[in-house]
């Protein structure tokens, strides 16, 4: 399973792929747009829009490094909330992901982190894994959407990727929501506005890597060793994105 749209193996110019460079960091900032169902099978991603912040040295640096990467990620955000009309709507956030796991709990870690004090429009939830449950994530979100008339679903959770420099190191920002438990193959239901009935962006981070990319016969799943300083330093960054975007 592929998480991050841009470690397919696909000719991406052909569909506007934009790549440039921000101004401090050496960060790559990435755009692309699935406009039909043909691009869509060929990539075997979603229709929709996909932005990406690679910040190879994010592991390594300070809060103003920090900072600066969630203000990338904040202008991105604000930008698909004009372009498809979605501010200041009844908004949930779902944090996503296994608490006990620490590169599983992503979503967890940046919901904490929202202050719904000031933000008087928001909801937000962290549904745990079906195993610790018995109830399904989408079944959870779905009642929610309808019971409390959401009508913007924005979803966090690790990804899973093959390579491991960017491990917790790449942002990917989408209008095509997410499947919860996409990396173990859990066979979930995707909290897609096609399933919900309302607009989902998702932001995920990989902070997981198949051993199979790795050139291994049987395939487990690995996360870095600073993977919990990793985790506070992402939910950092996003939730501060999150919260000036919404207000």
């Amino acid at each position: 399973m592929i998480d991050l749209i841009d470690e397919c193996s696909y000719d991406f110019l052909k569909l506007g792929y934009s790549k440039k460079k921000a101004k401090k960091y050496n960060i790559d900032l990435l755009s692309l747009h699935v406009k039909n169902k043909k691009q869509a099978k060929d990539l075997g991603f979603d229709i929709g829009d996909y932005y990406i912040i690679n910040a190879p040295v994010l592991n390594y640096l300070d809060k103003e490094c920090f900072d600066y990467v969630s203000n990338l990620l904040l202008k991105r955000f604000r930008y698909l909330l004009k372009e498809k009309k979605l501010k200041n709507l009844k908004t949930l956030i779902v944090g996503l992901g296994n608490p006990e796991i620490w590169a599983d709990r992503l979503g967890n870690e940046v919901c904490n982190k929202i202050a719904i004090d000031n933000l008087s429009n928001v909801c937000k939830i962290c549904p745990n894994v079906y195993l610790q449950t018995n109830i399904k994530t989408f079944d959870i979100v779905e009642s929610l959407v309808k019971s409390l008339g959401i009508k913007l679903v924005i979803i966090i959770d690790s990804l899973c990727t093959n390579s491991l420099s960017r491990l917790g190191c790449s942002l990917q920002l989408t209008t095509t929501g997410m499947t919860p438990g996409s990396a173990m193959n859990s066979g979930n239901k995707r909290l897609c506005e096609k399933e919900i009935g309302v607009p989902c962006l998702a932001i995920g981070v990989p902070l997981l890597i198949n051993t199979k990319s790795l050139g291994f016969d049987e395939e487990f799943l690995l996360a870095p060793k600073d993977v919990k300083e990793n985790i506070e330093n992402l939910a950092y960054i996003i939730s501060k994105a999150l919260m000036e975007g919404l207000r």
